[in-house]
C-alpha cells in the first residue's frame, strides 16, 4: 500500500473515531432534568404561607412594599364615611382631615350619604386604586360587607373599622377603633335608674338611631341590661334617624297618645335626637329635665349647652376624635405589626346636669367638639 492510500485509510478511521466519541458524549440533554430536580423552586412556596403575617383574630395582614420602614408619607387612605349625621360626625371628619394634614398622609374621603350600596361602591373604587394601601370604614349598617372585605384583603389593602362595628368575622379586617356602644348603653341605663329613683312609674320612651346602625343596636342592648335592675319599662321605641326634626315628630306623636304620654324619661341615641325630643316636650307645655328626664349620647357643645340649661339630664360621651389613633394603628399595620387586637376601645366619660353650670361651663370652654 502506497502512502496516498495509507493516508486516506487513516483519515477515514480518524473521522469514524471522532463520530463515535461524539455519539457517546452527546446525551447532555438527558442530564438536564437532574439539574432541574436539584432546584425545586416550586416546593419553596409553602414557606411564604408559613411566613404570612396573621393577627390573633386570623386576619392575614397584607405585606406593604415599604415595610418594615413605612412612614406616614407612605400612607394613602381611602376613608369611607357614613355621611352627615350631626355635630358628632362633623367633628369626626375634622379629626381625620386635620391629623392627615399634620402627619403628611394622603387622604381620599368618600361621603356615602348614609347608604350601604354607596359604601360598597366606594370600597370597590379604593380596591382598584393602586395608590391606596389603607381603607377606613365607618359603616352605615352592620351587614353586607363580607365580599368587599375579602376582596380588599386579596388586593393588599389594610382595612380598619372606625367608630362602628360589623357582623363580619374579625378575620376580615385589621381592627376596629371606637366606642363600646353596649357599655355606653349600660352607663345610660344606670344614670336613668338614678334619675327615676323613687318614682311610682318608670316609663321611658326610646328614640333609636338609624335602622341597622351598630351604635343604636348596641346602645339599646346595654340600656336594657341595666334598666331592669331598677324596674324601668321601655314603653315605645322608634328611630329618629340621628336627626332633630324626625325625633321631634316622633316625640310629638307619643305625647298625644293617651297611653304613651305617661312618660318619665326619654332615652335618645344621640344629642340631635335628644334636642328634637326636648323641643316637643317644651311645646307640649312640659319641662324637660323636670317633668321628663332626657338621657343622650355624643357630648358635643350642644350637649353641654343642654346640660347647663338643665333640659338634658345626662350626656354619655362618645369620642369622635379618632383620627390620630386610627392613623397610628394603620401605620403599624403597614409595617407588619400582628400584635394589634381586633378591637380597641376609646376612653369616654359621663356628664350630668347635676354637676352644675359652673363646672360644666369650665369643661365646655376647653372642649374640642
Amino acid at each position: 500500500m502506497n502512502l496516498n492510500k495509507l493516508f486516506k485509510v487513516f483519515a477515514v478511521v480518524l473521522v469514524l473515531s471522532m463520530m463515535l466519541a461524539a455519539c457517546k458524549t452527546a446525551p447532555v440533554a438527558t442530564e438536564a432534568p437532574v439539574v432541574a430536580t436539584e432546584a425545586p423552586v416550586a416546593t419553596e412556596a409553602p414557606a411564604a404561607t408559613e411566613a404570612a403575617l396573621v393577627t390573633s383574630s386570623g386576619y392575614v395582614l397584607p405585606a406593604a412594599a415599604c415595610a418594615p420602614n413605612c412612614t406616614y408619607n407612605d400612607m394613602v387612605v381611602g376613608f369611607i364615611q357614613t355621611g352627615p349625621e350631626g355635630a358628632w360626625r362633623t367633628a369626626n371628619n375634622a379629626s381625620f382631615d386635620e391629623a392627615a394634614t399634620q402627619l403628611g398622609i394622603t387622604l381620599k374621603v368618600y361621603d356615602s350619604q348614609g347608604k350601604v350600596e354607596n359604601q360598597i361602591s366606594a370600597f370597590q373604587t379604593f380596591i382598584q386604586d393602586p395608590t391606596v394601601n389603607v381603607i377606613i370604614l365607618a359603616a352605615v349598617d352592620t351587614k353586607g360587607f363580607d365580599d368587599v372585605l375579602k376582596e380588599a384583603m386579596d388586593n393588599g389593602k389594610i382595612v380598619i373599622l372606625e367608630d362602628r362595628s360589623l357582623d363580619s368575622s374579625a378575620s376580615l379586617y385589621y381592627t376596629r377603633v371606637g366606642s363600646d356602644f353596649v357599655l355606653e348603653g349600660q352607663k345610660a341605663g344606670t344614670e336613668m335608674c338614678k334619675l327615676l329613683e323613687g318614682m311610682d312609674t318608670k316609663n321611658v320612651l326610646e328614640i333609636s338611631g338609624a335602622v341597622g346602625a351598630s351604635a343604636g343596636i348596641d346602645r339599646g342592648t346595654g340600656f336594657r341590661q341595666t334598666m331592669e335592675e331598677c324596674g324601668i319599662t321601655v314603653t315605645a321605641t322608634q328611630t329618629g334617624d340621628w336627626k332633630v326634626a324626625p325625633s321631634k315628630a316622633v316625640m310629638e306623636a307619643w305625647l298625644k297618645d293617651p297611653v304613651l304620654k305617661d312618660v318619665q324619661g326619654v332615652h335618645a341615641h344621640n344629642i340631635e335626637e335628644a334636642l328634637g325630643a326636648i323641643q316637643a316636650i317644651k311645646e307640649a307645655g312640659l319641662v324637660p329635665g323636670v317633668d321628663i328626664k332626657v338621657v343622650a349620647y355624643d357630648t358635643t357643645k350642644d350637649t353641654f349647652a343642654a346640660l347647663i340649661s338643665g333640659e338634658l339630664s345626662v350626656g354619655v360621651e362618645c369620642n369622635p376624635l379618632l383620627g390620630p389613633q386610627v392613623y397610628e394603628i394603620a401605620l403599624k399595620g403597614l409595617n407588619g405589626d400582628t400584635s394589634i387586637p381586633s378591637y380597641i376601645v376609646s376612653n369616654e366619660s359621663v356628664f350630668t346636669s347635676a354637676q352644675g353650670a359652673t363646672e360644666l361651663q369650665s369643661i365646655l370652654d376647653g372642649w374640642k367638639y
